[in-house]
């Protein structure tokens, strides 16, 4: 305890003393080293009682004696009692738990006797150890290696003492019962036979646990301690040397100790001559801590002189006046010195920095009067600094920058931001004033210290900006775009709110980076984006530039058009990009829509059994369709370096080029003319030419029929007329009208597409009927295939106008019961097929808004297809229902007719696709491309699952439904 009461001590004194705290803490080692051997000691005394008291115990055996004895003899009784109360004394003191004593015999490695408060320790009862073989307990729980040393310890004991009994004073550690360490203090004495030979020992043992763990403590703190710590005798010889002083001195600890201080201190002159030296002799004489009024130079080992201030302390034992010793401490001055320099060379540093500073700073003192002020604070405020020294603040501020000054004055930092106006000379600024506190040594206010900082200009500067970004962000807000910043450096990329908006997020701005960015585009645009903005980058391109496809907050994708421009450094590299983004996808929809529009016509005009082309006013061709090339024999390269009228026989062009004036003026002109094909054939056609405007420019759209069959039949009715005029005098009359009727035919199919296809019809009925018996019954097959085939592209020119009419006429959106025109277009259904039965359900209630008639086609259309794809079926079923999904009505129509292979699903609606054959199924495939363009119209989407034989479902959705 007392090297505990030591340490805080030291903790207490060390800020005002600490060689005299070293000292102490030394002097208190020492006594513990005195005091614990003097115990064991004592204990010593105690071990003849023990031993005595182990012989003069009563033996069980001879209590029955001893009784008897006591009954016979009164005075035998007496001295039986003193005994017995003699037994109890030593027990007493035996039980004390300051000790251990035993006797442990070596033969039977078991101990004769041993205090009974070892078991609180080991955990064994006495009765154990005793037993033969006892002691393995107790040498269990001795580490190895104090084992080891006991063992060394004693040998060289025994080889000092070769005869009689042998001394010895061990220390060593056991683990308790708990598993703790505990630290003893073993007295022991070994005890040879008749023989020489040790028989036994006894021995006294105290715990020196506390004792061994201040003592480490305190050493652990001396050589903790930075400075040279020393210790001496009365003497003057070194007992302890710490690792300080072995770095000051450059004297090792095992060499130190032990010499004179003397040689081992050694100190140069002082300025005038006088020897140097440490006042030893003085503190043991006097017991009075002493130290050096100035620093002495220590002479080093290497010869190094070093700055050194010396404390000298006595050490003191409790009760006696006559120190044993002392204890210096001298510190090494060389870092204090250095300490001194530099902070020399701070202050200057620190005075060029305050006037060099960007920033005003001035002093104050508790009365508000400027003590000091820079240059910068001078220029602020367009005084000198004698005119401001001195000023009081109240008289130079105003109030509002007042209570930043009282708050440093009042121990806390202080700030104000904003304008100033200068008394003096009228002027306002505006400029951020900071403050501090400025404390003493014990911890009083004693002023303040200001930073001024002039922002005036960079406040016009900002509020010029400000207005500047308010013009362009409502002038971005004007065009509907969205702001974005880029650092190609750090990847980071700002979005304004604006752009939030148009990607459907809710946030007022995002910071993110272009990696997440790239994450939200669509993969196919990935690759371009990177190389038009790399190019930029380099400055390949003036601007960046490029439309593109990105995902919104509900997963959908909308085209964007992105525009920037890369801010670049004095060497050309670019350290920012800013730009807009505006959200395009209504524009991608419609140039979409019009290039399907384009591509359909396209098809439709490639599919026409005429020759088509567009013509300019100066005959070259812009526009033909592959059928113009088939009945003229060129390539469409070399229609393309030809005139309309170089197509004519020579006799027609003058006709034709007349007919072409016509049009212009009139809209419209016909006429029928031939065609000189490539190979000098001459084809038959009828030419109609009809005035368009095609990018602003009007030009003529020209038709070209081919008529050669219907003058081959003009012309083998001619040559069977006059074959038969004399035997069918009666029917000439008729082929005449008939011809009339031809001719006039002719003249109105050059007004319709229709005309060819009818006047094929007309004549092959006719032969058909009025010359029967003229044809074999193969020829009247033939007839009526070639009917058929009129018939089939008859509906075919319908259904394609039928179509091209859907892409053509406008919107008229109304509130539609859906319901209620399926149950209309399956009672049309049923009543042309009276006989069929079919299982239906329309659910009620579905309801939208849409155009009604444009919806009606598409509705007849897929019941129509339900119903024609399931006249195969037994026990035929159509379903109309819908459902919701995505937050999006859907609506089916769903039969268990033919069906379909679904690899060839993604041609179900193009125009004249059709999985079934004629023989199988009528129909032109025209049907399903109306449904999905009037689908599109509306902004909504088609599509269709199958199997084949069991039946098929068309979905289409165009948006919620209206409840």
């Amino acid at each position: 305890m007392a090297c505990v009461h030591g340490i805080d001590a030291l903790k207490t004194f060390a800020p005002f003393n600490p060689f005299v705290v070293l000292g102490l803490v030394w002097g208190l080692w020492l006594v513990a080293q005195i005091l614990l051997p003097h115990a064991a000691g004592v204990a010593l005394t105690l071990l003849p009682v023990a031993i005595s008291w182990h012989w003069l115990r009563p033996d069980p055996q001879r209590g029955a004696s001893a009784s008897a004895t006591t009954e016979s003899s009164g005075p035998n009784t007496v001295q039986a009692a003193r005994a017995d109360t003699l037994a109890r004394d030593v027990d007493e003191a035996l039980a004390c738990r300051g000790h251990i004593l035993y006797r442990l015999d070596l033969r039977r490695k078991a101990y004769d006797y041993i205090s009974p408060n070892v078991e609180a320790l080991v955990g064994q009862a006495p009765a154990v150890l005793t037993d033969d073989g006892g002691w393995s307990h107790i040498q269990a729980r001795i580490p190895p290696a104090d084992a080891a040393h006991i063992r060394s310890r004693i040998r060289t004991a025994l080889s000092e003492t070769p005869t009689g009994p042998c001394d010895i004073e061990l220390e060593y550690r056991l683990r308790d019962a708990q598993g703790q360490t505990r630290w003893l203090r073993d007295s022991v004495r070994l005890v040879r036979d008749d023989s020489g030979r040790v028989c036994h020992t006894t021995g006294a043992a105290i715990e020196i646990t506390e004792t061994k763990t201040a003592e480490q403590r305190v050493l652990v703190t001396l050589r903790a301690i930075g400075d040279a710590v020393l210790a001496t005798d009365v003497e003057g010889r070194i007992t302890l040397f710490n690792p300080g002083a072995t770095a000051l001195t450059g004297w090792q600890e095992a060499e130190a100790v032990g010499r004179r201080l003397s040689e081992v201190l050694t100190f140069a002159p002082t300025v005038d001559h006088r020897p140097a030296a440490l006042p030893v002799d003085a503190v043991l004489k006097t017991g009075v801590v002493m130290r050096c009024p100035e620093a002495m130079m220590l002479i080093a080992r290497n010869g190094c002189r070093i700055p050194v201030l010396d404390s000298t302390a006595p050490i003191q034992m409790a009760g006696d006046p006559a120190p044993v010793g002392v204890v210096i401490v001298l510190r090494d001055e060389r870092a204090s010195s250095e300490s001194l320099r530099r902070l020399n060379e701070s202050e200057a540093r620190y005075r060029t920095l305050v006037e060099s500073s960007p920033v005003g700073i001035f002093h104050f003192d508790r009365e508000h009067h400027i003590t000091f002020v820079n240059s910068r604070f001078s220029d602020i405020l367009e005084r000198s600094a004698e005119q401001l020294i001195g000023l009081d603040l109240k008289t130079l501020a105003d109030e509002s920058v007042l209570p930043a000054v009282r708050a440093a004055l009042e121990g806390h930092q202080g700030r104000y931001e904003g304008p100033y106006h200068d008394r003096e000379s009228a002027r306002d600024i505006r400029f951020s004033i900071r403050t501090a506190p400025v404390f003493d040594t014990p911890g009083n206010v004693v002023g303040g210290v200001g930073i001024v900082e002039d922002y005036t200009a960079r406040y016009d500067a900002e509020r010029k900006l400000r207005e500047s970004e308010t013009r362009y962000a409502l002038a971005m807000r004007g065009t509907n775009e969205g702001l974005w910043d880029w650092n190609p450096l750090t990847m980071e990329l700002f979005l304004s709110s604006r752009l939030m908006a148009l990607l459907g997020e809710a946030a007022e701005s995002l910071r993110t980076t272009s990696d997440a960015w790239l994450a939200r585009m669509h993969p196919d645009d990935r690759d371009v984006y990177y190389l038009r903005m790399v190019a930029h980058l380099k400055g390949e391109t003036q601007h960046f530039e490029l439309e593109f496809r990105m995902a919104t907050h509900d997963g959908s994708y909308r085209w964007f058009r992105s525009r920037g421009i890369a801010q670049r450094d004095e060497q050309g590299n670019a350290y920012r990009m800013v730009g807009s983004m505006g959200d395009i996808t209504a524009r991608k929809r419609a140039e979409m829509q019009l290039t399907n529009e384009l591509a359909f016509s396209r098809t439709l005009v490639d599919s026409l059994p005429v020759g088509l082309c567009v013509a300019q006013r100066d005959g070259s061709l812009t526009l033909l369709n592959p059928y113009l090339c088939r009945i003229t024999g060129y390539t469409a390269d070399d229609l393309g370096a030809l005139a309309l009228t170089d197509l004519i026989i020579a006799e027609d062009r003058p006709v034709i080029q007349q007919r072409l004036e016509r049009a212009y003026d009139e809209g419209a002109a016909w006429a029928e003319t031939q065609v000189e094909s490539r190979d000098g054939r001459h084809l038959p056609v009828s030419f109609l030419a009809r005035r368009v405007t095609l990018h602003d420019v009007d030009q003529l759209l020209c038709i070209t029929t081919d008529i050669s069959e219907r003058k081959n039949a003009e012309q083998q009715m001619r040559n069977l007329n006059r074959e038969l005029e004399s035997r069918v005098t009666d029917r000439t009359a008729q082929l005449a009208a008939a011809v009339k009727e031809l001719e006039t035919f002719s003249y109105s199919v050059s007004h319709d597409l229709r005309s060819p296809l009818r006047a094929i019809d007309g004549y092959a009925r006719i032969i058909r009927d009025d010359y029967r018996e003229a044809f074999t019954q193969e020829a009247h097959v033939l007839f009526e295939r070639m009917l058929a085939a009129v018939a089939r592209m008859s509906d075919l020119i319908d259904d394609l106008l039928e179509l091209s009419h859907v892409s053509r006429r406008p919107l008229n959106r109304n509130a539609i019961d859906l319901s209620a025109m399926a149950e209309q277009v399956v009672e049309t259904l049923a009543q042309a097929k009276p006989t069929r039965q079919v299982s239906i359900h329309i659910d009620p209630g579905m309801t939208l808004f849409a155009d009604a008639k444009l919806l009606h086609i598409a509705i007849e259309n897929l019941l129509g297809n339900a119903w024609k794809f399931t006249a195969k079926v037994a026990d035929a079923e159509l379903r109309f229902f819908s459902f919701k999904e995505n937050k999006e009505a859907v609506f089916c129509v769903e039969d268990n007719g033919a069906g379909f292979d679904m690899r060839y699903a993604d041609k179900l609606f193009g125009p004249f696709q059709r999985l079934h054959t004629d023989r199988d199924f009528e129909g032109t495939g025209i049907g399903l491309a109306t449904v999905s363009r009037i689908i599109q119209r509306h902004g909504g989407r088609v599509w269709a699952e199958g199997e084949i034989n069991r039946g098929a479902r068309f979905y289409f959705t165009l948006g919620s439904i209206d409840k």
